[in-house]
């Protein structure tokens, strides 16, 4: 694969639900160690851009590229092996399954054949699950969930991680323990696109914030360019 390509790009996408136009020709890019915050008020396209790009949505117009490669038609399946893991907003656990099943089933090498990330590695990451290990998924709280589902996705041993909504409704306490394991996976050296609306956590991670508005990207640059322009924070993200 080529090291100049992104891992994820979508060029130029525009995608509908129906006659509803959603993502109105939105260009974003994923690089290898990458990380990126994107952010934007509810029902604004974040979701759809991330489905999108895993190709749960088809685009009407514009491309997905892995790795340089025309993977608009890509299969979901297909997306994931090339070495892309999602946590989507409702988690996507298996609530009959315990928590070692639900992560014995995702456990594989990642593309490149390594095995950084395993069972024992992810249970010393979430203590919290290793204690709940024989406990069905529908028995765990919204932030054990969480972890389960970050867990579950870090055994794939992806290259980059997507996260949507990684810590909404969870207990402060919970969502403080999600942003350090997000630190510690992008200095892992995992590339990661988080969608949440915590502007000091998103800020304090992200090496590039993008904000969309109404399907169309209002804002891409660093955190600092971000913050130094609290009129377009208020503006688009009501802080």
């Amino acid at each position: 694969m080529p090291a100049d390509q992104p891992i994820l790009a979508g060029r130029e996408l525009h995608t509908y639900y129906g006659s509803s136009h959603i993502l109105r020709g939105i260009s974003i890019e994923i690089r290898a160690g990458e990380t990126i915050g994107l952010m934007g008020r509810n029902g604004m396209g974040k979701t759809t851009l991330i489905r999108t790009l895993m190709g749960l949505v088809r685009p009407r117009r514009g491309q997905v590229l892995v790795d340089g490669v025309d993977a608009t038609t890509w299969p979901t399946f297909r997306i994931s092996q090339a070495g892309i893991a999602y946590v989507p907003e409702g988690r996507g656990i298996f609530a009959s399954l315990s928590v070692a099943e639900n992560l014995s089933i995702a456990e594989r090498p990642g593309i490149d054949g390594s095995r950084a990330w395993t069972k024992e590695r992810v249970l010393d990451l979430f203590p919290r699950l290793a204690q709940r290990i024989g406990n069905r998924g529908d028995q765990l709280s919204g932030g054990e969930q969480q972890m389960l589902a970050i867990a579950r996705a870090l055994l794939a041993n992806p290259r980059l991680l997507i996260l949507d909504e990684a810590t909404e409704g969870l207990a402060p306490i919970i969502r403080d323990e999600i942003w350090r394991t997000i630190g510690l996976i992008r200095a892992a050296g995992i590339a990661t696109l988080i969608v949440d609306k915590t502007v000091d956590a998103i800020t304090a991670l992200a090496d590039r914030v993008v904000i969309i508005v109404k399907g169309e990207v209002a804002f891409e640059g660093s955190p600092a360019t971000l913050k130094a322009d609290p009129e377009l924070m208020h503006r688009h993200l009501g802080v």
